[in-house]
């Protein structure tokens, strides 16, 4: 089995995008044992790489961690702890945030990080969602998980309603649905 080397893992992912691209990355990631090199990649400083470069490695990255996060989560689970912990309340990519916000999503359906990191995860998606530069999905994302977080972080619940209000003005018909289907219940 041929191990993927960083380098090697930054020239695959500035190819040129093709269909199926993340499932084809995701795939070849996991056979190559490399998961833990795209994870550094997606979440340490890319020094030395022009910023459009780093961007784009950065976006593409994320999603294939996305799909193996899906795909293969005992691949991903070494690097809970530390997403967790750290990475996912220090991700500055807006890009970024749209993969890391679904991952969590679901990470906190079946697991529950200390309480020190759910502290972090919270206002990490708090300034995400109040972001007014922030993508719809990105917002979206930041909610549902301070959906999952108000039962455990107490201020979450005390800013809740408040939160809704900020995300209704200006609502795009996406978080409109949100809103009535589930985060109002």
């Amino acid at each position: 089995m041929h191990r993927m080397t960083e380098n090697e893992l930054i020239e695959t992912l500035s190819n040129r995008w093709r269909e199926h691209f993340a499932d084809e990355m995701a795939r070849r990631i996991c056979d190559a044992e490399a998961v833990g090199v795209l994870y550094r990649l997606v979440t340490e400083p890319l020094e030395g790489i022009p910023t459009p470069l780093r961007h784009k490695l950065l976006f593409r990255g994320a999603y294939v961690l996305e799909r193996i996060y899906f795909t293969d989560r005992t691949a991903f689970l070494p690097h809970a702890e530390a997403f967790c912990r750290r990475d996912f309340a220090a991700c500055s990519d807006p890009s970024v945030r749209r993969h890391f916000g679904k991952i969590m999503t679901d990470l906190l359906e079946r697991a529950r990080p200390d309480a020190a990191s759910l502290d972090g995860i919270a206002e990490a998606a708090a300034e995400w969602a109040m972001d007014p530069a922030a993508k719809v999905a990105v917002r979206v994302w930041a909610v549902e998980i301070l959906k999952r977080c108000r039962d455990s972080v107490e201020w979450v619940q005390e800013v809740w309603n408040d939160l809704l209000e900020a995300q209704a003005i200006g609502a795009t018909p996406g978080i409109e649905s949100r809103m009535r289907r589930s985060w109002r219940q």
